[in-house]
């Protein structure tokens, strides 16, 4: 009769209808590829247009695996092979963008003018010979020419895996061709903890190129363009959106609709969850911008579908004129006709005036290729680092950065919060999702987002209530029905005045192991969709948010038990005291966190398991079955700088069910 009871209570204003909700969870089949069509749906104000600009900026950071920003380390730029052209030089380059890592490329300079010059840094496509394609449909060279010709001096950068930039290939023979050595490059699994993925390395290369030409004595660091074919064009909108130095930018044959680049260098987790490259390119805003699409491939249609898009926030942005679209008569691959376009744009914006009388021609008469490289047998130089070795020397200094993060009094606790936090928030796919409105029937979910979470609320009465309690638990709603795993602990909550909530997680119930979600490291999955994990812990926030706004109580306690441990203790930080099973579990092993059910891409540049906790502060958190294998420093810290070492529990043994209860109502019964 009481369990009858209890269940009645849900027909009452506790189940009020306000919207439609999908008759089943939507999330199992709107899973993304980069061949899903998309379309940009630009913000129509200009503090709307900021905030897109600002947050596709820390996205592509956070995706990069670039969030903070590492040191910068001497360049230590090499130059040598000098060749006397008509009207230019060039020489080849190689830049340490790291200690014992290498980048190749070609310096070219007018040879008449005065200095100081503007730059160009241009990024080549997925073309067998990179920077030194000089074909009839691919003239890198012919267009580095021109553009030094025309007064600029150019840096032409090799991609991972290609030219002189050799030295991370995966396993693959010196001799084995330029995009299998690239696409081999950095695929250990455990590097996805930390974002550590091709597409962040090359711009962190591309950042590094940039300190170098800006650092030029004949080049005037306040006017440097980037251009770029391809894949090197989307590395183009990457570098600009996240470097201001960029003033101007040719992304050619890149923004499509239809794809969004297929290629491991073009992938990064969370990277296109609410955005698409035309979203990216939109981010270069107000700087000038011209894309360019070509009239073979997917970009045929960039001027009249992506085009009117990214105007539109250069519109409401009050600089209409600053950006252009373009049709180029050149293959996909090819940058021979972007000469067209790029040269005249880039004299526009970096010399202030048009190119007058004619453009300059690409000129055909390149130098040997053999003059343009620096290491022709395809080997890395002496002293490069392996892969494996750089990343550990990479991950050290990610660590070292959060360790100079964690706090020692209140003082540096803010910095510490101000920090991670949104971080936080962009490894959980949250960031970029603005609140939608919570709807509420049978189940909940957010509207527009195909979710719908079912639900089970027990009410011991109408309210006011001071504490509710939102269960997370592997078997979701059966946990508190008669006969689950929580039946007694739910019935002793609510003869305590205690409302408690108990709800069915993403794919927790009936889960299909067919999905995508439950293989997140087989393809580029993640770029474009939410792990298990993620989708879980916007579960928990959901109903969180739903007891809020439902039940109205003062406090909120997460109680999250075995498996749901991880994902209450990623949430945490939107309730008001927390409990969390820890399983047991050695949080510092990469297996675990690599588990398709924990994977929260990213989750170690904020310290991991270590890390998540301890951005509870300064809530109760109660951690227990730690089996003394959680690692609990920057937890420990973080609560001893806020002054709040007796509101943080670490348990070894897992926590009984009186015990708990106990520690709930002496939440229930001492202020917040």
């Amino acid at each position: 009769m009481r369990w009858l009871w209890m269940l009645l209570l849900m027909s009452g204003p506790w189940g009020t209808v306000r919207g439609g909700l999908p008759p089943e969870d939507l999330r199992t089949v709107r899973t993304r590829d980069a061949g899903t069509p998309r379309f940009f749906e630009p913000p129509a104000d200009p503090v709307a247009c900021r905030d897109l600009i600002a947050s596709a900026r820390a996205r592509i950071l956070t995706s990069a695996g670039l969030d903070p920003l590492p040191r910068r380390t001497p360049l230590e730029a090499r130059r040598f092979s000098r060749f006397d052209g008509d009207g230019y030089t060039v020489e080849t380059v190689l830049l340490q963008p790291w200690p014992g890592v290498f980048l190749g490329g070609n310096l070219y300079r007018p040879r008449s003018g005065l200095a100081p010059f503007p730059a160009v840094l241009l990024t080549h496509d997925h073309l067998d010979d990179g920077r030194l394609a000089a074909s009839a449909d691919a003239g890198i060279p012919g267009v580095c020419i021109a553009l030094a010709r025309s007064g600029c001096v150019v840096f032409a950068q090799d991609l991972i895996g290609y030219g002189d930039t050799v030295q991370f290939s995966g396993g693959s023979e010196p001799g084995a061709p330029s995009g299998e050595r690239h696409r081999k490059a950095f695929r250990d699994p455990a590097y996805v903890l930390w974002n550590l993925n091709l597409l962040g390395q090359q711009l962190w290369n591309s950042l590094c190129a940039v300190d170098f030409v800006a650092g030029l004595d004949d080049v005037d660091p306040e006017r440097i363009g980037a251009a770029g074919i391809g894949t090197g064009g989307l590395q183009t909108i990457l570098l600009a959106a996240v470097d201001d130095r960029i003033r101007v930018t040719v992304p050619l044959a890149t923004v499509s609709h239809l794809h969004q680049g297929s290629c491991e260098c073009e992938q990064a987790p969370g990277l296109r969850l609410a955005y698409d490259n035309a979203a990216l390119a939109a981010a270069t805003a107000p700087r000038p911008q011209l894309l360019a699409g070509s009239i073979a491939g997917l970009t045929l249609n960039t001027p009249t579908i992506e085009g009117p898009s990214i105007a539109r926030v250069y519109h409401a942005l009050g600089t209409t004129n600053r950006f252009r679209t373009a049709l180029v008569n050149s293959p996909p691959s090819g940058l021979q006709a972007g000469w067209e376009v790029v040269v005249p744009w880039m004299f526009r914006w970096l010399h202030g005036r048009s190119l007058s009388p004619s453009p300059v021609p690409v000129t055909p008469a390149i130098p040997p290729v053999t003059m343009l490289r620096g290491f022709p047998d395809n080997r890395p130089r002496p002293g490069a680092l392996s892969e494996s070795d750089f990343a550990a020397s990479w991950i050290a200094e990610r660590q070292r950065l959060l360790a100079e993060l964690i706090p020692t009094d209140a003082a540096t606790l803010d910095p510490y919060l101000e920090t991670l936090m949104p971080l936080r928030e962009r490894l959980l796919g949250a960031a970029e999702a603005h609140p939608a409105p919570l709807l509420i029937e049978g189940a909940f979910g957010r509207e527009g987002r195909g979710d719908r979470v079912e639900r089970l609320l027990l009410m011991p009465g109408q309210g006011p209530f001071d504490t509710a309690v939102v269960l997370v638990h592997p078997t979701g709603r059966a946990a508190i029905r008669p006969g689950g795993d929580r039946e007694g602990f739910a019935i002793q909550l609510l003869e305590a005045g205690i409302p408690v909530l108990a709800f069915d997680l993403f794919q927790t119930r009936d889960p299909d192991a067919t999905l995508a979600h439950h293989s997140p490291l087989v393809g580029n999955f993640t770029t474009d969709n939410r792990t298990l994990a993620q989708e879980r812990v916007h579960d928990i926030l959901a109903a969180i948010a739903y007891m809020r706004e439902v039940v109205q109580p003062r406090r909120i306690v997460l109680v999250g038990d075995g498996m749901a441990g991880w994902w209450t203790l990623l949430a945490a930080p939107a309730a008001d005291a927390v409990v969390a099973d820890a399983e047991g579990r050695d949080w510092e092993d990469d297996a675990v966190l690599l588990a398709a059910d924990r994977l929260v891409p990213g989750i170690r540049l904020i310290g991991g398991a270590d890390g998540a906790a301890s951005l509870t502060v300064p809530r109760p958190l109660w951690i227990h079955h730690t089996a003394g294998r959680f690692p609990a420093a920057a937890t420990r810290a973080a609560y001893g700088a806020a002054d709040a070492e007796d509101r943080l529990t670490l348990a070894p043994e897992p926590a009984g069910e009186r015990a708990l209860l106990r520690w709930i109502l002496k939440r229930a019964t001492s202020s917040k």
